[in-house]
């Protein structure tokens, strides 16, 4: 038994092995979960990160090895460094001024670290991180949902065919005990010109349901899109 745990903390033939075929479920089990959300990036290139970053770890132990003496930290942090700005690619800002794909780039950058982890041979600090992570992108997710539920504020973006519809909004938000404040008008010339978009702040008092509220707002005449970011 001692062998064997000493020939995994050796860069053995059984210790690249076994580093890497870590980091291969680690990493494809989180990408699997943002697979199944159709983002950008996932199972396949949650393992192509994660076991890069795996092999640079180890290939730095190398060096460090064979030449006697090298900076043990340089090469992992430039994975990290540079995982930015593949991390950037998946986060995207959408027409209603949603941001998306933060948790697939905060993901990227978790695995890769993971890798350099297990690729050191820091099984337990990769395993536990590993744990805490998947809890996080498949449990609290059922939390965060129920959190979003039970707000009483929210920004709303809107789309309306003229501004007579803004006056419409502000009456039904008040007449269901609620708060439009903030507004904001921007141009969208993509649309056309009379074409009005924007974004307020919607403040349900009481009971309200906010969501009960953005269904009735977004049945008022002339609005054609409307959804809290």
């Amino acid at each position: 038994m001692d062998t064997f745990f000493s020939q995994l903390s050796s860069l053995s033939l059984l210790s690249i092995t076994v580093r890497l075929l870590l980091t291969t479920v680690f990493a494809g089990t989180l990408g699997y979960e943002r697979e199944r959300h159709r983002q950008a990036a996932g199972f396949r290139t949650y393992i192509i990160v994660a076991d890069a970053a795996a092999l640079v770890m180890m290939t730095n132990l190398y060096i460090g090895d064979v030449f006697g003496s090298t900076d043990l930290v340089r090469m992992p942090a430039s994975v990290i460094t540079g995982l930015g700005f593949l991390g950037a690619g998946t986060i995207l800002v959408t027409k209603s001024h949603e941001i998306k794909g933060l948790t697939t780039a905060a993901g990227l950058w978790a695995v890769s670290i993971i890798g350099t982890a297990i690729g050191a041979g820091f099984y337990t600090g990769g395993t536990v991180c590993y744990a805490f992570i998947l809890l996080a992108m498949n449990v609290l997710r059922l939390v965060d949902v129920r959190i979003q539920s039970r707000q009483k504020t929210a920004t709303v973006y809107f789309e309306l065919r003229s501004k007579l519809s803004i006056g419409q909004l502000v009456r039904l938000a008040r007449e269901k005990d609620c708060t439009l404040s903030e507004l904001e008008l921007y141009a969208d010339s993509g649309y056309g010109d009379n074409l009005v978009c924007g974004t307020f702040t919607l403040w349900a008092e009481g009971r309200t349901s906010l969501d009960d509220i953005l269904r009735e707002l977004s049945a008022v005449e002339g609005v054609i899109y409307l959804t809290r970011i």
